[in-house]
Parts: structure tokens; C-alpha cells; sequence
């Protein structure tokens, strides 16, 4: 009994001591609740389990008692939880997959039931990808969409892709779904001739949206990157600038050249002051005279800019990469800033503020800077002021201050070496004067699995202070503790960012919070692996993609020629996807406002702590609101807060500093080395696929090298539906010691000589004779011989030109061989060659009946040039169905300007329809009608004006044309159902014709048309009102055509011409007139009927529009 005595009184003694440290709760708690605080997020997310505090009280201790938490909507309960609590506990909240919108939560318990408003969301993350940032003309954006929750794993659901071109007009729309890894992928073609500039595309859910912007350019891919490298961003007015330029190709190799620097200051213009050209061998070191004068601008503080053009050229070939640095130019060498532990101070609390000395690109320096705190009143007089005087040390110092208690603002000024800052701090507000105050303790920053400590300072004693981490919209730890220090483990749900919120009960029931958000490093839920077999292979070689991830996973892939990433970047990484995380629920993380005088100042009170901290409290105790105090005295400048840079903390803890091939074979025939490969693929993006791991999360991808000598960027996306997202990277260089490249342009006019540049590089250890040649072709003339002899030196580049002068028309190859005793490489590059003259078409066309032999005219009309002409004969079994076979010569690539472009796009329109509506649109031919048709609609939007209207040559005319924006409405308006139309173009042309309708409803011709032969028949007011009327009438205006319809009925009796009466009739039947079968019946008394069928002749001259301006070219 005895020894069981002493069992017992030890477990007693030790559970007193885990009851006295570990929970107030545990700790004899009366039954009769006088008191409940409960703190959850504003809004909750649908599908998760949100704990939720609660604290219940009996005067300022701990009560216990029986709690429910209902979440309603409209009165009705759409979830519960209850738990008994002692003091302190949670509820654990199940939301189920509701629809987004305003909710009610309901707490109740022993005597008391709370109410208060709350949000669910249903918000995740939408992420974009292309293969490139930057697109020619022609080539195909491939577009890749991520849909993942807040846990960064897959969300399946509909999405909306569009794009936007240059000039903000819609020109691609589709909606797909992201799969079960929340996948989806599309592409988008590109015209030949599509507004140039920035292109926004945007994917969109019902949930959120996201945009990323690529470039369409003309443009040639670099051969090499240049960087300049200087010791800092900033200079001194009277300091020469100094630093060091490299040069290297996208295959690795050093540049060897000249590199020239011209330095332009701002003086109130650009002005260039010096020029510096010095040899570059990959690198090389430069010196710039200072800038003498800058003009200082206001809003940089006074600092002024200088540019540095660095152009870096190739040795022999002369070819030229460039690129430009800004930098900035100032008086002084330092730069103060004071940085607060808060965006507020509670009078009588400690309060600190970072002291920072750098120089203007933000490197430390150390000096001594005069800090000086001055306090006011609610009525903006003077409390007091203080000095303090402290030493930075690797550029940073702090200051402890420690407010008065009727202070409720202070500014801080610090100046030293000639430089200056000034920061305003307005207080917090309690009606008691209680404030509780966080501060960070350990480093910012902190990788999971580590520990965040943090104090909490207090005016007044408490028994406990209740603490919440909330981090993507949730409740993801809670605790309490008698100390003032505070300590967790950093958890995968506090990345990339939480916010700590403590609180406490005072002993008359008021409450007194405090938050402060801290960061946390991130990190990919999913850990994806992936490389190549080996680091380096030669073009043509056979190599593998190792992909390894944590389980099954689908992979997107992404290969793509490192010159691209030297024009821009657009990769996704780490970066945004957290980036994108903060925005979804840690946004604002600062403030940044205007230089105003202080007028007024809001003092915080702890309902404004909640509130910006995201959460809503249920309670019975005080959480006073803050207080406005209005400034009666300083009224704009002047005064002791006149022209103050108020700017709102960084809301959380004094930051930390960041951290600061062998030889071919010899031919025995000549002593040259025989060509072993014949290079002829050059893609910019070489991969572009998704694979999916097997269970164990490894696959591999067989592939073949590019024939481009450069460096492969592989990007892999993976998400699983188990561990989320990640993203892996690597490289592939593809070289070979001996190569050369080809230099061409884009298209050549037979009979014009162009040069044809020929660069051979040399990587061997010794020095090469070698042998440039041209391949001699029918299709052009070498107008000098087809070799050239050229030395080159080991590591050095040698180069041969040919003068060439096509002399057939086409798409035609051109074979280039340089070969050596040890080394031989072969190009093949294609050369478009246009013929001289201007294009011309002709149709004939005729029909068959069974037993019929007739005979076509086939022969070319005078004039053309020669071999440019051709002859189709298209055979179908009625007079619009094509076969595949014959699909080229009905369904045509648009060009040229805004009416031939027009002449092109609206056939493409009118075949594809028919198929559609006949049934025999196959999947193939509808492929190829939808690239060609979305190619016409942007080209055509180059020629919009901003008015809605269009013309041949869009801004360049001074009007629009009535007639081509009413051929364009008519075309886009059928096509709407065939591609992507924006709904605003098609509006906007439908407005700017009406506004031109005159009261009988007729119309006059607007703007001229170039391409009189696109207007058919059209003669006259009618013909033009008829053609209008029905393009009004295909777009859906009713008020506009029905005017139109009937001036047109007043001109059936008029009208002689065949033509006329054919627009008038078709125009009258689609309105449903009465008079349409009278139009109809006069046109059939005007046909003729011969031995060629039944026909309309008759005179026909097209409408005499006004005079053209001149202008150069044709469109």
C-alpha cells in the first residue's frame, strides 16, 4: 500500500506539473462561461478542414464548457463541429465543397451565441507556360496551362485560353480542361504577318485568372550573348567608370572581335560624350571617362542616368551582337534608410527601428548616423524629443526607443555624411492603454523543419497569450503560452509566407493583439529529377531523357535553344509559383504612399490587428477599434510633418541582410576529310511533349540532337496527384570542334545578287586549310567561283563570301561544304526566291454534265513573267466540295494588304462553311482551314482603324472604307462559329457603319477601295446599300438592315442592271421582305439562256471611287 501510495503520489506530482506548463485548460477550470473568443479566417477555403481556437473564460480565467460551430448559409447549416473546451481548444471545421460566396458562422455555447459574416473561396492557382518568350512570324506558340490548389497539388476544371495581340485586340480563343494532373496544352498559329510587339495570353477559370506576355518579332537568333560585368550599379559624377564585358556563344565558346562603348548622359537629352572601342577575346576589360554633368531627376532623389551601349563584333565575319546598361549617376555615395520592427508602435512598449547605411546599389557601409525621435500628441504638439547616435556595422544598426505613453506618433530623422531620411509612425490605440508587441527573434527566412522564435512584449501582466499561424487561408497551428517567448516548428504549409497572431485576455475583458507576418523558404512538393544521358553529343547524335519523380507524374518537356532565353525569359520556376501563392492570401505584404503632408493620423486599435491579419473574432470581451485624429493646425507644407515620405512598413520583424569529336576520316582522292553528317534542322524548340512516369516515377525519352550548334535548355514540369507539383532543369551542349554556318536572308527577288556569308569555326588544336564550297544548282547563278581557300588558326573563326543571283522561282535548297585535312562539315539552308513583277490570278470556270467534252483555254496572258506562271484544274463532284487532294487551290494562305488580304480570307470562310453545312467537312481539311483562317483574321486587324472601320492600309489611310469594313463584317461574322472572333471588332465595325447610313436609309461610299475588282458588279447607290444591308444582316443588326430593306424596296422597279437586282434580291429575301419574290422574278426575266446555259450579260462598270493618294508600292 505504501510503495502504491507513492506510485500515486508521483503521478499526481507529475501531472500538476504537465497541467501547470503545458495547459491552462488542464488546470481546474469552473463550468460557469462568462467569457468566449474565437478567432478564424475570413474566408475559408471550400474542401479543407479548418481548425478554429477557442478560449472561454470565467472573468479573465479559464472556463470550460460545450462549444458548436455552425456554418450557414442563408440560416441554413451546411457544416458543424463541437467540442468540449477547457480554457483552450479547437474545433475542426469540415467545409465541404460549396460554391463561393457569403457565409455565416455561428458559435455557441453555455449561455452565450455569436454571430459573424465570413467568405468561402474556392480560389487556386492558374499557372501559364509557353515554349518560348519570343515568336517569329509564322511559327506556332505552344501554350501549356497548371491548374493546382493552394497545396500546389493537380485541380482538374474548364479553362479559357486567350490571346491578344500587339494592339490589344482578341485574336485566339479556346476552352479546354485540365486534366487529372491538372494539365492542358494548345497552339496557337501564328500569321505570317501579324501585328509585331507584345502579345498577352491569358488563361482564365471560374476560379482565377493569370497572364503572360511573349513577343512576336521579326527577328534573327543571336549567335552569342554579351554581358557586361561592373563592380556596381552607381558612380560619382567626377569617377570614371570602370568594368568588364563577355562574349561567349551559345555552345560555350569565347567571342574573339571588337567590343565598342558609347556612353550617352542625360543632360535634359540624351547626349553621346564617348566612344570606346577595344579587342575582346571573351572577355575584356574597359574604362569609361566620367560623366562630368548629369541632370539630376526628381523623382530618383536627384540622381542622374548614364547608358552604355556595349556591341561586341565577330572577327572576320564582322556580325554584331549588342546589348545596353542604364546606370545611375549621383553626388554622394550613401543612402540612409530607417526601417521599423512594425507598421506601428504602442506607447510605453519598446519600440526599434533598423538604422541603414548603403551606398546606392545597396551594398552595407559603415559610418556614424545622427538618429533624432520626436513624439506628439493627439493634438499634433510636441511630447518630447531624444538623440541617439549609433555606428553602423556592415551597414546596419539598431535603435531601441521606447515611446511615451501619450505619444501617438513619431518621426524618425537620421542623417549622416550629407545624407538624410524621415519616417513617420503613427501608434496603436487601446482605451485602457494595453498593447501587446511581436517581434521576430529568430532569422527570417527559416527552412521547414526549423525553428521560428518570436517575443512578445506586454504593458500588461496576463496569464496567457493565446497565438494562431495562418498561412494560405487557414488555421495551420495554434497554441498558447504563460512566457513571453514563443516557439514552433516551421511546417510545408507555412511556405511561402504566414502570419503569427497573438492575442490576450485582460483582467477588465479587453482584448490586446498583435500579428506579424514572417516568411518561410519554399520549396516544390514534388521532387522531379531530370537530365540527359550525357552533358555533351554532337548534332545527329542518339541521346535519352531521364525523368525520375516521386510516384507517378505527368511531365511536361520543354527543350528549347538557349540564343532564345538570351532574348528573353519567361521560364516558370519557384519564384512566381510562390510569388503566386502571396497574392492568393498574403497580399498586402507593403504600402507604399505619396509624399503628402500629415494631416491626419489613424491610431490602430485591436479590432484593426484582426482585421488585417485576415481572420474575424467571435467574442464577448473589448476589441476596441483604433481612432482618427484630424490635424487642425498644419495644413499642407510646412510643420513638423510638411513634405514627410510616409511609407508604410514591410509588416514584420527587422529584416535579415540577404547573402551577399575525333577527326574524320581523310579522303585519299584529295586530302580532305570527308563529310560524315549534312546539318539541316535548326528548330528553336526542339521539345515540346508530355510523358507520364510509370509507378516507380522513372521514364526516358530516346530522342536525336538537333543539327544546331548551340546549348539545349530542358525544362520539366511535373505534377502528381499524390505529391503536387515540381520542376527540374538541365542542358545538353550539342558541338563539334569544326563547323560552319550560313548566313541567308528570309526571301531573294530572282535575278537580284545577294551575298551568301559563309562562317567557319575552328576548335581544333592546330591550324586548318580549309576548303569553302557551294554547291553549284540550277536555280542560281555563282556569279565568282564556287570555292574559296580560307586558313584559320586553332580557336578562331574564318569566313568566305559568294556572290549568288537566283534564277528560278521557289523554295530551293543550298548546299554549303567546308572541309579540312582532319575536319569536313555540310549545311543545307532553304531560300525562298519571289519572282519580279507583281501577282496576278485568273479564274475560269465551267460544268459538266454526263457525256459533255469540253475544251479550257489554258494558255498565259501577255506580259507575265516568265516561269511564274501556273495552271490548276480542280475537278469536284458539285461546285464548292474539294477533296483533299485539291485543297491547296481553293483553301489559300492570306497576304497582302487589307483588301487582298480580304479576297483570300472571306473564300477560305465561305468553302469552309459550305463543307460544314453539307457534311463533309473532314477533321484534316477543318485543321488546315482553322490555321489559315486565323492566320487571315490577324493579319486583317493590322489593318483596323482605331475607329472600329477598316481600310487597305489601316492607320496609313486617313478614313476607313465603308464598302471593305462591310466585306470584313460579313466574312467575320460567318466565320464566328468557325475560329475565334472577337465580339468587339465585330461591334465596332457594325457601329461605324450604321453612324454612315444616311435617314433614307441608303449609303454613301466612305474611304476608297485600291482592288476595284474585288467590288464585283457594285454600281451606284443601291448595289452599295444591298451589299451593306446584307453584311448588316448576317452580323444580327435588325434596326440598321430593316431601314436599309426598305429604301431597297422603293428601288426594285428602277433598277435595269442584272448585278444590281442580284444584291438587291438577295438582300430583300434575307430581310423576309414582301417584295423579295417581285426582285427575284424580274432578275430571272433578266437572264439569257444559250447553248452555255442560263447566264446575265449586260455592261457592267464598277463604282468610280475617289481618287487615290499616292503613295509608294502596291498593297
Amino acid at each position: 500500500m505504501k510503495t502504491r501510495r507513492k506510485s500515486t503520489g508521483l503521478a499526481v506530482f507529475l501531472l500538476a506539473a504537465m497541467l501547470a506548463t503545458l495547459a491552462p485548460a488542464c488546470e481546474r477550470v469552473p463550468d460557469n462561461v462568462d467569457g468566449y473568443t474565437a478567432v478564424l479566417p475570413a474566408a475559408l477555403r471550400a474542401g479543407t478542414t479548418q481548425v478554429i481556437p477557442v478560449s472561454l473564460f470565467n472573468g479573465a480565467a479559464p472556463a470550460s464548457g460545450q462549444v458548436m460551430l455552425t456554418l450557414l448559409k442563408d440560416g441554413q447549416p451546411v457544416a458543424a463541429a463541437t467540442e468540449r473546451v477547457s480554457g483552450a481548444g479547437a474545433l475542426k471545421l469540415e467545409v465541404p465543397n460549396i460554391p463561393e460566396g457569403e457565409y455565416q458562422v455561428a458559435l455557441s455555447g453555455p449561455g452565450f451565441r455569436d454571430e459573424a459574416k465570413v467568405a468561402v473561396s474556392n480560389s487556386y492557382l492558374v499557372f501559364l507556360e509557353t515554349d518560348k518568350p519570343i515568336y517569329k512570324p509564322g511559327q506556332t506558340i505552344h501554350i501549356r496551362v497548371l491548374t493546382l490548389d493552394p497545396d500546389l497539388m493537380p485541380v482538374s476544371d474548364s479553362v479559357t485560353v486567350e490571346a491578344l495581340d500587339a494592339k490589344g485586340t482578341k485574336v485566339f480563343r479556346t476552352v479546354s480542361s485540365t486534366d487529372a494532373y491538372g494539365m492542358a496544352t494548345m497552339d496557337l498559329p501564328l500569321s505570317t504577318e501579324p501585328n509585331l510587339g507584345a502579345w498577352k495570353v491569358n488563361a482564365a477559370t471560374a476560379k482565377n485568372k493569370t497572364q503572360l506576355d511573349v513577343r512576336v518579332e521579326e527577328y534573327v537568333l543571336p549567335k552569342y550573348e554579351v554581358v557586361p560585368d561592373l563592380p556596381r550599379e552607381w558612380f560619382l559624377v567626377s569617377e570614371q567608370i570602370k568594368g568588364k564585358v563577355t562574349a561567349t556563344y551559345s555552345f560555350g565558346k569565347p567571342v574573339k572581335g571588337d567590343l565598342t562603348i558609347k556612353a550617352t548622359r542625360y543632360v535634359g537629352q540624351w547626349q553621346t560624350y564617348s566612344t570606346v572601342t577595344i579587342p575582346i577575346d571573351g572577355q575584356a576589360e574597359f574604362t569609361v571617362p566620367a560623366t562630368g554633368y548629369v541632370a539630376g531627376v526628381p523623382a530618383a532623389g536627384g540622381q542622374g542616368n548614364v547608358q552604355l551601349d556595349f556591341a561586341v563584333a565577330e572577327k572576320t565575319t564582322g556580325y554584331t551582337e549588342k546589348t545596353t546598361k542604364l546606370l545611375t549617376v549621383t553626388q554622394s555615395s550613401l543612402v540612409l534608410q530607417s526601417i521599423p520592427s512594425g507598421s506601428i508602435f504602442k506607447p510605453g512598449l519598446p519600440f526599434g527601428f533598423l538604422v541603414v547605411s548603403q551606398t546606392p546599389d545597396k551594398l552595407p557601409v559603415d559610418t556614424r548616423v545622427n538618429a533624432r525621435i520626436t513624439y506628439f500628441r493627439k493634438d499634433f504638439t510636441t511630447v518630447s524629443a531624444e538623440q541617439k547616435n549609433v555606428n553602423t556595422v556592415k551597414g546596419k544598426a539598431l535603435v531601441e526607443i521606447t515611446p511615451p505613453k501619450d505619444a501617438v506618433a513619431l518621426t524618425i530623422d537620421c542623417s549622416a555624411q550629407g545624407a538624410s531620411t524621415t519616417k513617420t509612425i503613427e501608434s496603436g490605440y487601446s482605451p485602457t492603454g494595453n498593447f501587446i508587441h511581436l517581434e521576430q527573434t529568430s532569422p527570417a527566412g527559416a527552412e521547414v523543419g526549423q525553428k521560428a522564435t518570436f517575443r512578445v512584449y506586454s504593458t500588461s501582466e496576463a496569464t496567457n497569450f493565446y497565438y494562431e499561424v495562418l498561412a494560405r487561408g487557414s488555421v495551420v497551428f495554434s497554441d498558447f503560452s504563460r512566457g513571453d517567448e514563443l516557439s514552433f516548428t516551421l511546417t510545408p504549409a507555412m511556405a511561402p509566407g504566414s502570419k503569427l497572431l497573438v492575442y490576450q485576455v485582460l483582467p477588465n475583458a479587453e482584448i490586446a493583439a498583435d500579428y506579424l507576418p514572417f516568411k518561410v523558404a519554399g520549396a516544390y512538393p514534388q521532387e522531379v529529377k531530370v537530365g540527359f544521358t550525357t552533358a555533351q553529343a554532337k548534332p545527329g547524335d542518339a541521346v535519352g531523357v531521364n525523368v525520375t519523380t516521386q510516384g507517378q507524374a505527368k511531365v511536361g518537356i520543354a527543350a528549347v535553344d538557349k540564343s532564345v532565353y538570351i532574348l528573353a525569359e519567361n521560364r516558370l520556376n519557384l519564384k512566381q509559383v510562390f510569388d503566386d501563392l502571396e497574392k492568393l492570401y498574403m497580399l498586402p505584404q507593403a504600402e507604399l504612399h505619396e509624399v503628402i503632408p500629415l494631416q491626419s493620423i489613424k491610431v490602430r486599435g485591436a479590432s484593426d490587428t484582426f482585421k488585417e491579419a485576415g481572420v474575424v473574432v467571435l467574442s464577448n470581451k473589448k476589441v476596441p477599434g483604433g481612432q482618427q485624429f484630424q490635424n487642425q493646425v498644419f495644413r499642407g507644407r510646412g510643420g513638423p510633418f510638411g513634405g514627410i515620405a510616409i511609407e508604410a512598413a514591410k509588416e514584420g520583424a527587422l529584416p535579415v541582410p540577404s547573402p551577399a569529336a575525333p577527326p574524320a576520316a581523310a579522303r585519299a582522292d584529295q586530302g580532305l576529310a570527308s563529310v560524315q553528317r549534312v546539318r539541316q534542322f535548326f528548330p528553336e524548340t526542339w521539345l515540346w511533349q508530355e510523358v507520364v512516369t510509370d509507378a516507380s516515377g522513372r521514364t526516358t525519352l530516346n530522342v536525336t540532337v538537333p543539327d544546331s550548334v548551340t546549348t539545349w535548355m530542358l525544362r520539366a514540369v511535373a505534377i502528381s496527384q499524390t505529391h503536387g507539383l515540381g520542376i527540374g532543369e538541365a542542358q545538353l551542349k550539342a558541338f563539334q570542334p569544326f563547323f560552319l554556318s550560313v548566313d541567308l536572308p528570309y526571301s531573294a527577288v530572282r535575278g537580284e545578287v545577294f551575298p551568301l556569308s559563309v562562317a567557319v569555326y575552328n576548335y581544333l588544336d592546330t591550324a586548318q586549310t580549309v576548303q569553302v564550297q557551294v554547291e553549284k544548282k540550277g536555280w542560281f547563278d555563282l556569279l565568282e567561283s564556287d570555292t574559296r581557300s580560307i586558313t584559320i588558326a586553332p580557336n578562331d573563326i574564318g569566313a568566305a563570301q559568294f556572290r549568288i543571283r537566283p534564277t528560278a522561282l521557289g523554295t530551293s535548297d543550298v548546299k554549303v561544304t567546308a572541309q579540312s585535312a582532319q575536319a569536313a562539315d555540310a549545311v543545307i539552308k532553304t531560300l525562298i526566291v519571289e519572282p519580279e513583277g507583281v501577282a496576278r490570278e485568273m479564274v475560269d470556270n465551267l460544268s459538266l454534265a454526263p457525256g459533255d467534252i469540253k475544251t479550257l483555254d489554258a494558255s498565259l496572258p501577255p506580259g507575265i513573267v516568265d516561269g511564274s506562271g501556273r495552271v490548276y484544274l480542280a475537278l469536284t463532284s458539285s461546285y464548292l466540295t474539294q477533296t483533299v487532294n485539291g485543297l491547296e487551290a481553293l483553301l489559300q494562305m492570306p497576304f497582302g494588304c487589307g483588301e487582298q488580304n480580304m479576297i483570300v480570307f472571306a473564300p477560305d470562310v465561305f468553302i469552309t462553311r459550305y463543307l460544314k453545312d453539307s457534311g463533309q467537312l473532314k477533321p484534316e481539311i477543318m485543321a488546315k482551314a482553322e490555321k489559315l483562317m486565323l492566320t487571315g483574321y490577324q493579319r486583317q486587324l493590322t489593318y483596323r482603324h482605331s475607329d472600329g472601320s477598316f481600310s487597305a492600309f489601316g492607320s496609313q489611310d486617313k478614313e476607313g472604307s465603308l464598302w471593305l469594313t462591310a466585306f470584313v463584317l460579313k466574312s467575320f461574322s460567318q466565320a464566328k462559329d468557325l475560329i475565334y472572333i472577337d465580339n468587339g471588332v465585330l461591334d465596332a465595325a457594325r457601329s461605324w457603319i450604321v453612324s454612315h447610313q444616311n435617314a433614307d436609309g441608303s449609303f454613301d461610299q466612305v474611304g476608297m477601295v485600291v482592288h476595284q475588282e474585288m467590288m464585283g458588279g457594285i454600281k451606284g447607290k443601291t448595289a452599295l446599300a444591298a451589299y451593306v444591308a446584307s453584311a448588316l444582316m448576317q452580323a444580327g443588326e435588325k434596326v440598321a438592315s430593316a431601314k436599309a430593306a426598305a429604301y431597297l424596296e422603293t428601288k426594285v422597279q428602277e433598277t435595269t442592271e442584272p448585278y444590281t437586282m442580284s444584291l438587291l434580291s438577295f438582300a430583300l429575301e434575307t430581310a423576309g421582305s414582301a417584295k423579295a419574290r417581285a426582285a427575284y422574278e424580274k432578275l430571272m426575266g433578266m437572264a439569257r439562256e444559250d447553248e452555255n446555259g442560263l447566264h446575265w450579260g449586260g455592261d457592267i462598270l464598277p463604282l468610280d471611287p475617289p481618287s487615290p493618294q499616292p503613295r509608294a508600292g502596291g498593297p
